[in-house]
């Protein structure tokens, strides 16, 4: 293993933090005009997932309900952090705050309404065993790059049995590549699935690479890729 020195690797680490700042920024811009936003879910998760409210006073109280599920459960302050998702389907959260408006509060604002949608299917990328075909380069025009990574699929009761290919898109300075799926549908079997999605394009200066993987809910996984491409 290469040992760079402590200098490179905090000038590393500032870039990938400046890069994400700037391509968070974009994310945001471009999910605002999203249909997804349109539904008015605060956030939408896999089944069997919990939630991370942040730091919540005692003095709240919530409420969480899915009638199509018969559920309704009355919690407190940062028990909504514990709170597991087990069922798929719409469920609405009520936020009520139990203090006098003379009392400050020291934890997140909140809707008194607000709506999450649990989804039937979850994955998870395995990027330590991700591949590359080839090794990419500056300057070099891609057309036919493989990007090969495991991914972690399962679904609620093994309900579904074929799914759309999730998108993959790729950030850094310079960098005009774009990917997409080799295979557009997974049809569900074995837990383990090889994602294949094939590169082109050209990187034209020297920068790092971020992977935005996406999952069902439109959630981000991203690869740092630790190689300056030069």
């Amino acid at each position: 293993m290469i040992k760079y020195p402590t200098s490179f690797r905090k000038e590393q680490l500032l870039f990938y933090l400046l890069l994400y700042s700037l391509l968070h920024s974009y994310r945001s811009v471009a999910q605002s005009n999203s249909p997804d936003l349109l539904r008015q879910f605060y956030k939408t998760i896999s089944f069997g997932e919990k939630i991370d409210f942040g730091n919540i006073d005692e003095s709240v109280t919530w409420t969480v309900s899915n009638s199509q599920n018969n559920i309704y459960a009355t919690l407190r302050g940062k028990e909504i952090n514990n709170y597991t998702f087990e069922q798929i389907g719409d469920y609405d959260i009520n936020f009520q705050e139990n203090k006098k408006h003379d009392e400050s509060c020291h934890h997140p604002s909140f809707q008194e309404r607000f709506k999450v949608k649990v989804t039937p299917v979850k994955m998870s990328f395995n990027f330590s065993k991700i591949n590359f075909s080839e090794k990419i380069l500056r300057g070099r025009n891609y057309s036919d790059l493989i990007i090969s990574v495991p991914v972690k699929i399962s679904s609620k009761d093994n309900s579904i049995k074929l799914i759309p290919s999730p998108g993959l898109t790729i950030a850094g300075l310079g960098v005009s590549l774009t990917a997409e799926p080799l295979d557009q549908q997974i049809v569900m079997g074995s837990e383990i699935q090889i994602l294949k999605y094939r590169v082109s394009g050209v990187v034209n200066q020297e920068t790092y690479l971020m992977f935005d993987f996406y999952d069902f809910n439109n959630q981000v996984q991203t690869y740092n890729l630790p190689q300056l491409i030069k």
